[in-house]
């Protein structure tokens, strides 16, 4: 019973006021965290991210998205044009509510001097939605009479469709920091991003009932997050704050990763591949704490993260919460020497 009544709240929770999917490892599927981020740290950037989630309290929520950004062409003064693509596809509960949502960015970024860069981007995209509304228990399909829910009594619900496409639009902005971009693993290395993104500026509709005039939030989110090496050492730290206001919803992500260079790349024959190693741990407030490991091999990173319920709902969850795995691809190796020509 306590698995129908979570589901019928998550499912009435999306059709009157829709919130954004939210992933712990959310840096590294960067186009939803901020448009601005196509082109903002690497020439070429590939990702792919799976999540899936409260398996052990009903049937699990499940989210995929994939993601792709670049630097289209570089200006006599260093500053940069970006373009990316963005795609999540979304799936929730008994009553099979599908979110697919695609994106096209696009970002300039100014480069102000040495090591500082100031960004700014835009995405345009559409959302479509679906839902079974007869995998769905509605009060009026319980007799009064006996109290018996009978599936054969109509809900009475007035849903206009149950397949909806609408048209989204939203902007941020990026600082970027790098020193010693030379190599990842040098042990001054300094590099961080800070900024600003709304997504949902026009408002989107997030109903599928009739006569309902229910928009989605704007979203708004504020994020940090960088790398700092430790001199004469081989550790880095690696600290996450994210910050994202949905109508009555907050949610805050805050995190450190500790990361090890198991081997650097050689400087000059590239026969040796730059490879490291990060465990970290990521609090997000009043739902769950995370542990997060992440394996870099030149160009390519594979992660992965697990998080532990700590809310109310730890009754019905037994405190498992939601896996998550993702893949990475940038180019150039964040392990090789500089070369202004690849990161164009």
């Amino acid at each position: 019973m306590r698995k129908h009544v979570f589901l019928i709240f998550m499912i009435v929770n999306f059709i009157v006021h829709s919130q954004d999917i939210h992933f712990t490892q959310i840096q590294y599927f960067p186009l939803i965290l901020n448009p601005a981020m196509s082109g903002a740290n690497f020439a070429l950037s590939a990702n792919a991210i799976y999540r899936n989630q409260w398996k052990s309290v009903a049937i699990p929520y499940t989210t995929i998205g994939a993601s792709v950004d670049g630097r289209i062409k570089k200006s006599p003064h260093g500053h940069i044009l970006a373009g990316g693509l963005k795609f999540f596809n979304d799936n929730t509960g008994d009553m099979q509510l599908k979110t697919n949502d695609i994106s096209i960015n696009l970002a300039y970024h100014l480069n102000l001097q040495k090591g500082h860069k100031l960004g700014g981007g835009v995405y345009v995209g559409v959302i479509q939605r679906s839902i079974n509304m007869e995998n769905g228990q509605w009060g009026n399909q319980y007799n009064t009479g006996t109290g018996i829910y009978d599936n054969s009594l109509p809900s009475n619900e007035a849903i206009n469709s149950s397949n909806t496409i609408v048209p989204d639009a939203g902007l941020g902005f990026v600082y970027s920091y790098t020193k010693n971009e030379k190599y990842m693993r040098g042990n001054e290395n300094i590099r961080y991003n800070i900024g600003y993104s709304v997504f949902h500026l026009n408002r989107p509709s997030s109903t599928f009932l009739k006569n309902s005039k229910d928009r989605m939030y704007m979203r708004h989110v504020i994020f940090a997050n960088g790398e700092f090496g430790i001199p004469n050492s081989n550790f880095s730290v690696a600290p996450l704050f994210v910050l994202q206001l949905q109508g009555p919803s907050i949610e805050v992500l805050s995190g450190v990763y500790a990361k090890y260079t198991i081997q650097d790349q050689s400087h000059y024959t590239g026969l040796k591949k730059g490879t490291s190693f990060s465990i970290g741990s990521i609090y997000r407030n009043r739902d769950a704490v995370t542990t997060n490991f992440v394996v870099e091999y030149d160009s390519y990173a594979i992660g992965a993260s697990y998080d532990i319920n700590i809310s109310q709902l730890k009754t019905v969850s037994k405190s498992r919460g939601a896996f998550e795995i993702f893949l990475r691809y940038v180019l150039p190796s964040p392990y090789g020497p500089n070369n202004s020509k690849s990161r164009i």
